[in-house]
């Protein structure tokens, strides 16, 4: 008996690492998404290490001798209106930046999939939840947003608050939609019926089926919390100043964009590479994950 049990251990691991080598390899053929994984580990990379590239002093220290200056050996990206150094900014800024938007994308995820699969499981409840989220759709998500904003002011934190609680209706209806579908499975009612309790289900038996889906759709979320932490600030609603927020840094840089377009040009082209990078790969993981793909 232990045998069998070993051997049907065994058989699924393979199986697994199989799935994991296939879906590997279809990515590793996709030259564009390829191309975004290089460009995010770079991204990743230099959020991680930072601190070793360049000094935290430089994001805030003002060199008035040298305002508006344009890139240069001294400054790689040249220097701001008030003679800050923006390589430095736009180095610290990617922490921000992108850790408002995978810390909203990653919390938003976990509460629509605990709701989605509370939905699943329950029809009362999903009648409940269903209705509260459709009465929270009907507000648009930017208008939601900028009074969330201008209640709760400007900061990191109520940022990632603020773009988590827009988020999560979304999260919410599509994971239960793909939810559904796992639950009406054989292998999920055989198990109900065998006596498994609720959480065991979603656990053991529903989530793990449905997260191909579920992480296609987080991937792509990312970019657009991205460029919604970027336009918000950008706008005067998100992170106040002196942080050095990619969005914030175009807001100062608008006033000098004729005259010194450096200003605006490095932000600007921080903000874009980070979200075309992050669609190139999820598309890509779309693509690999698809089971109707040609290997």
């Amino acid at each position: 008996m232990r045998s069998q049990q070993k051997a049907y251990k065994e058989m699924i691991h393979h199986s697994r690492d199989s799935l994991f080598r296939d879906v590997v390899k279809r990515f590793m053929r996709n030259k564009a998404a390829v191309l975004g994984l290089v460009i995010l580990t770079v991204i990743l990379f230099v959020i991680i290490f930072a601190n070793f590239l360049v000094p935290e002093e430089l994001v805030t220290a003002y060199d008035t001798q040298a305002r508006l200056v344009g890139p240069s050996a001294e400054h790689w990206f040249g220097t701001d209106n008030l003679g800050r150094d923006i390589f430095a900014r736009v180095l610290y800024g990617a922490r921000i930046t992108v850790g408002i938007s995978v810390g909203a994308t990653l919390i938003s995820l976990l509460i629509g999939a605990v709701l989605a699969s509370v939905c699943a499981l329950s029809k009362k409840l999903d009648f409940v939840i269903m209705r509260i989220i459709d009465v929270v759709s009907c507000v648009p998500s930017i208008l939601l947003a900028l009074v969330l904003l201008a209640i709760l002011g400007g900061s990191v934190w109520n940022m990632m608050l603020t773009l988590m609680i827009v988020s999560v209706p979304g999260f919410t209806t599509r994971i239960r939609s793909v939810l559904l579908s796992v639950v009406e499975q054989d292998y999920v009612k055989a198990a109900r019926v065998s006596g498994t309790r609720k959480i065991s289900l979603v656990l053991r038996h529903v989530l793990p089926n449905a997260m191909d889906p579920i992480i296609v759709d987080a991937t792509m979320t990312i970019s657009s919390m991205l460029l919604s932490a970027a336009g918000l600030s950008f706008i005067g609603m998100g992170v106040s100043p002196p942080s050095p927020e990619w969005g914030a840094m175009l807001n100062y840089a608008q006033g000098y964009f004729r005259t010194n377009p450096h200003t605006a040009i490095f932000p600007g082209i921080a903000i874009a590479l980070t979200a075309l990078s992050i669609n190139l790969v999820g598309d890509g993981l779309r693509d690999a994950l698809d089971p109707k793909a040609i290997k």
